[in-house]
């Protein structure tokens, strides 16, 4: 049975001995950032920049599901800016599973800078636009789905290209 004193003060230390593991998490998760092969936000997506793979220009702001289903896996979703939808885009699709002849550079980049490119992303041409609701391979045309920004980047970036208009 245990005794309690009236004499004896609780213990307050709850700021003393205790580390502060903040500063070494950051740096950990700094270095996996820098160094892991995707990174993924927590809803899943994983953010890519593409430009174009001669003179370097963006043009196009995508995301994956890589821990997608099977079909979820082999999509990549490509932002329209002037419909403020991401639209699963087959010939991007294609060109993110090849390894050499690309079209594309797509670099890996996180949430964050994936709103601020959202805002510089050049619209696609309407060839562009006619193609990707055309799908010739990878997908079939119930497989083309789409994804608000809103849902996808937050609030903050769809009023922001709202005000892009």
């Amino acid at each position: 049975m245990i005794r309690l004193v009236a004499t004896e003060q609780p213990r307050d230390d709850y700021d003393r001995g205790i580390p502060d593991y903040r500063r070494l998490a950051s740096q950990i998760g700094h270095i996996l950032a820098a160094n892991g092969p995707n990174i993924i936000a927590p809803n899943g997506r994983a953010f890519w920049k593409l430009t174009d793979a001669n003179s370097g220009v963006l043009a196009w702001l995508a995301f994956t599901r890589p821990n997608g289903s099977a079909l979820a896996r082999r999509k990549v979703w490509t932002l329209i800016p002037r419909l403020q939808v991401f639209i699963a885009n087959w010939f991007v699709s294609v060109d993110h599973q090849l390894t050499d002849q690309v079209r594309w550079v797509h670099t890996n980049i996180d949430i964050y800078e994936a709103r601020e490119l959202a805002l510089l992303v050049p619209e696609p041409s309407t060839d562009d636009l006619k193609r990707i609701t055309r799908p010739e391979a990878v997908l079939t045309l119930d497989d083309v789905d789409r994804h608000k920004v809103v849902t996808v980047l937050g609030k903050g970036t769809d009023h922001a290209l709202k005000g892009r208009r």
